[in-house]
């Protein structure tokens, strides 16, 4: 029940590390893969491509907080550096900044006072607004509706408590985004995207998150050249956030500004190279292009070589399996894609978002019938992103299909 909070530190070290210019640091994903592997350090090491390992573990009991942090050298197994933290509750973000420094110093890198300044930033004091906050993240990170909504919730639990906290109101925006996007495309959600992220920026305009944040939703509700300042702004101040570069590539995408978008694709691929949806929609948009699929083949192993990694360790993930399965069916694995895509259908057959993207892996097979029934559903559950949709190269087969035509007609 302590998972959230572990993930929660974790990842703040992950994002604190990863501003300094002079470390490369494998992403949350990449990382939080490995924790249950079971593989030794030199594997893990191997795997994530990466010359030191700082793993830990976390009690959490009442108040009582005890963290174990050690930093090992992948290559001879040795640790760098190592402490035990025995503290009350109040003293998490201290124990952060003292794990930060203490690796810092053992790689003898050297910070500039722009980067030492952002690792010492902390969003928000208040420990108990924090712990709603980290759990808030769990959730987000399960990419469906219900979770969006739980995250939402854990968020604005957050700001009741730290009125002032930006990211957990970007937080909020972002749930909003995706609701509206994937699940229920309501006013609501729309005003409450553009409300919190507002708010967000007003609180800390120099937070990249907050500007990424402001951009998405600004996308979603259309004002695409006020989204393109804010996304602009967010790689601006970080250029290593992912979402800023990827979020981006989506509002283009959906668009149909394929060749600007297969820029951003890249670049979000750059700052995640073990990321799975960056490629994925890169193809998309490269074939937007006019490029051969035999072209884009490469892309595609890329796809499936890093779903495949994920799934090993996620197997009822449904975002990697209904990504992954489009990849294998444009690869000729048609059985092994239509297997997975039901597979991601059977883990939440009403999820609009499932819907949708099953039915993008079923028109690549030529399942013309049964896609444009889950296109028809997931419109019925919620799904009314007409841009994406009109857009979508996935649907190239069935686009003339009467069925489809008259869907996107009924989502005027």
């Amino acid at each position: 029940d302590q998972d959230y909070f572990c993930e929660g530190i974790a990842e703040e070290l992950i994002n604190g590390l990863a501003r300094i210019e002079h470390l490369r640091v494998a992403s949350r994903t990449s990382s939080f893969q490995m924790r249950d592997a079971g593989l030794d350090i030199r594997e893990i090491g191997r795997q994530l491509g990466v010359s030191t390992v700082l793993e830990g573990s976390v009690r959490k009991a009442g108040e009582q907080l005890r963290i174990t942090a050690q930093l090992v050298n992948v290559e001879d197994g040795y640790r760098l550096w190592t402490d035990r933290f025995d503290r009350t509750m109040k003293d998490v973000f201290a124990i952060q900044d003292e794990i930060a420094e203490s690796i810092v110093e053992a790689l003898r890198v050297t910070l500039s006072p722009k980067e030492r300044r952002a690792m010492q930033q902390v969003a928000t004091r208040n420990v108990e607004a924090y712990d709603f906050y980290l759990k808030g993240r769990k959730f987000f990170y399960q990419m469906t509706g219900r979770s969006f909504e739980f995250a939402r919730q854990m968020y604005q639990r957050a700001i009741e408590i730290d009125p002032q906290y930006a990211l957990a109101y970007a937080g909020i925006a972002d749930c909003h985004s995706f609701l509206y996007t994937y699940a229920s495309s309501t006013r609501e959600h729309l005003d409450g995207a553009d409300e919190a992220s507002g708010k967000a920026l007003e609180l800390d305009p120099a937070s990249a998150e907050a500007h990424a944040s402001r951009g998405l939703a600004l996308s979603v509700g259309a004002k695409h050249e006020e989204a393109e300042k804010e996304f602009q702004e967010a790689i601006n101040l970080d250029q290593k956030l992912f979402e800023a570069h990827y979020f981006y590539g989506r509002d283009l995408l959906a668009q149909g500004q394929y060749a600007k978008a297969a820029q951003l694709f890249e670049q979000a691929a750059a700052v995640r190279p073990e990321d799975y949806q960056a490629p994925m929609f890169l193809s998309q948009a490269l074939h937007g292009m006019g490029t051969p699929r035999p072209q884009l083949h490469y892309l595609l192993r890329q796809v499936l070589e890093n779903v495949e990694t994920h799934i090993r360790l996620n197997p009822d993930d449904p975002r990697a399996l209904y990504l992954g399965a489009a990849a294998c069916i444009e690869l000729g694995e048609r059985d092994k894609g239509l297997r997975w895509a039901h597979r991601a259908l059977d883990s939440d057959p009403e999820e609009p978002n499932v819907l949708y993207n099953v039915a993008c892996a079923l028109s690549f097979a030529g399942e013309e019938e049964e896609a444009i029934g889950l296109l028809e559903k997931a419109v019925a559950n919620g799904f009314r992103y007409k841009a994406w949709l009109e857009n979508d190269t996935d649907f190239e087969k069935i686009r003339e299909h009467p069925r489809f035509v008259a869907l996107l007609a009924s989502m005027e």
